[in-house]
């Protein structure tokens, strides 16, 4: 895989312009083109039918309203983009998520924020990251909440031996081989033996692609997604490679897992796939 073309989710009630200046650093680390798209879809009106003309009108008035910020969208995203990089705009009445699955056709790598600010939107305005892995068929790489910039010099690989772990893995293949340091991490869960073996396998496979990947079984400290967290700090990195809802989504949301941990962890950039 090679990232031609990187899409960035442009966040009507928080445009970022460091998160499209850190998509558009990692656009011209990999002569790729950038794609900025923002989305919103007005309310649906929940009114009678002796209500329907003020209803009419509120729609209209609202989806005005978005045509507007999706303007002010643009010009925010295009300024914020340095002199040399292709850029592209998609400016769409619909759901962030749905056009942003839509538009994934045409991108390599999907890059969103972390939202904080917005808590409060619903997803006729907000991306939904967990929702937009599982769906979108294309890497997604979440930066943290403060991200000025991604430099992924040092990645860690969280290693289990699943489908969407091998997913991810070669997904960020370019990324991986970009960086100066790759350590991939297993968090045990008591096959020592079989995650071992497991990781050595990872790391031959990691070497016949010219990346010379360190790695190695760790205890859980806390919970796996804390201890990523943790090994990463003290290696210094600022991007974690995982893959994404090994477990269903709501089996995670209901007892907890490292893909709703480490999306609620906003501190620190996540690479997923799915």
């Amino acid at each position: 895989m090679e990232i031609r073309t990187i899409l960035v989710n442009v966040d009507l009630d928080a445009v970022s312009p460091a998160l499209v200046k850190c998509a558009a650093a990692l656009a011209g680390r990999f002569g790729a083109s950038l794609i900025g798209l923002a989305a919103a879809e007005p309310s649906p009106a929940l009114i009678g039918v002796d209500g329907a003309v003020a209803a009419a009108e509120f729609y209209a008035q609202e989806r005005a309203d978005i045509e507007a910020q999706l303007q002010l969208a643009e010009a925010q995203f295009r300024a914020a983009v340095p002199a040399g990089i292709e850029v592209s705009w998609r400016g769409s009445i619909e759901a962030p998520n749905r056009s942003l699955a839509a538009t994934a056709r045409r991108a390599d790598l999907i890059v969103t924020g972390s939202h904080l600010d917005n808590a409060g939107a619903g997803y006729l305005r907000r991306v939904d990251v967990g929702e937009l892995v599982l769906g979108a068929g294309r890497p997604v790489l979440v930066a943290s909440a403060d991200a000025a910039e991604i430099k992924a010099e040092t990645v860690v690989i969280g290693w289990k031996d699943t489908r969407e772990a091998r997913r991810a893995v070669a997904d960020a293949l370019p990324l991986l081989k970009a960086a100066a340091t790759v350590v991939a991490v297993s968090i045990s869960e008591g096959d020592l033996g079989a995650e071992q073996a497991s990781l050595e396998d990872l790391l031959a496979w990691l070497r016949r692609h010219d990346i010379a990947a360190k790695g190695d079984v760790h205890a859980a400290e806390q919970g796996q997604a804390e201890t990523l967290a943790a090994i990463a700090g003290r290696l210094g990195s600022d991007l974690i490679v995982t893959g994404g809802y090994g477990h269903s989504r709501l089996r995670e949301w209901l007892f907890g897992g490292v893909t709703r941990d480490l999306l609620a962890a906003p501190t620190v950039n996540r690479f997923m796939s799915n």
